[in-house]
């Protein structure tokens, strides 16, 4: 070995007497995190496919008619895996589950909690959609409209004008509900449909109100303008 190699292996020996412990220590820690992330995607996947089971098996209760069973394994999938999209449509499933058995206000509850769970904008919006029915069966139109009083993605927009317009109907507010099946169907697939012979069977205006006092007719034998 000529004395320049002498040297550079002596650098490189008083290199890694400085800085061998701190280099080793950064390997092994890079080395846990990489495991550890592969431990974690591991854990994930197998927390997905269990859910994913979990939820068929909510189907198949469902298909099977056993709406006691389904509704209670909604709830348990919905606690377990809350905040996943298996769990919004857990929660709907129960609902529709609550609804077969007549029981409003549990299906009402388990929208309320569907809406609540959901980071999915369209998962949202279908469940504010059956809410809102929920409230109008249980003759609280007012309620109904404050539900669907958000903008909902672009997708459900004619969906909840036009049952913004049901409700208002209902109430014999004529006018708001000709406004709100008009905006519906901006949307093309609207036109020409259910919404338009809705808009088309409305009153023209409004029942008039009594006249008041000073609006009365004048009295008989009156001379007349």
């Amino acid at each position: 070995m000529t004395t320049t190699d002498d040297e550079e292996f002596d650098k490189i020996k008083e290199f890694w007497a400085q800085y061998g412990k701190t280099l080793l220590l950064g390997i092994t820690l890079g080395l846990m995190v990489v495991a550890g992330w592969l431990g974690w995607q591991n854990w994930q996947g197998q927390r997905q496919t269990q859910a994913a089971l979990a939820f068929h098996q909510i189907e198949q209760l469902s298909q099977a008619n056993q709406p006691i069973e389904a509704m209670q394994a909604a709830r348990k999938l919905a606690t377990s895996e809350q905040g996943s999209v298996y769990a919004t449509l857990a929660l709907m499933i129960g609902a529709h589950e609550a609804m077969s058995q007549n029981d409003l206000a549990k299906a009402r509850i388990y929208l309320q909690d569907a809406i609540q769970s959901t980071h999915q904008p369209g998962l949202a919006a279908l469940a504010r959609l059956r809410l809102a029915r929920v409230q109008w069966a249980q003759n609280e139109p007012d309620a109904a409209l404050a539900t669907l009083k958000v903008v909902p993605p672009a997708p459900y927009g004619s969906l909840f004008a036009e049952l913004t317009g049901d409700i208002q109907a209902s109430q014999k507010n004529w006018q708001a509900a000709r406004l709100s099946y008009g905006q519906a169907l901006r949307d093309p697939a609207s036109a020409g449909g259910l919404v338009q012979i809705k808009l088309d069977n409305l009153p023209a205006t409004n029942p008039p109100t009594a006249p008041s006092a000073t609006e009365k007719a004048p009295a008989s034998g009156a001379p007349q303008s």
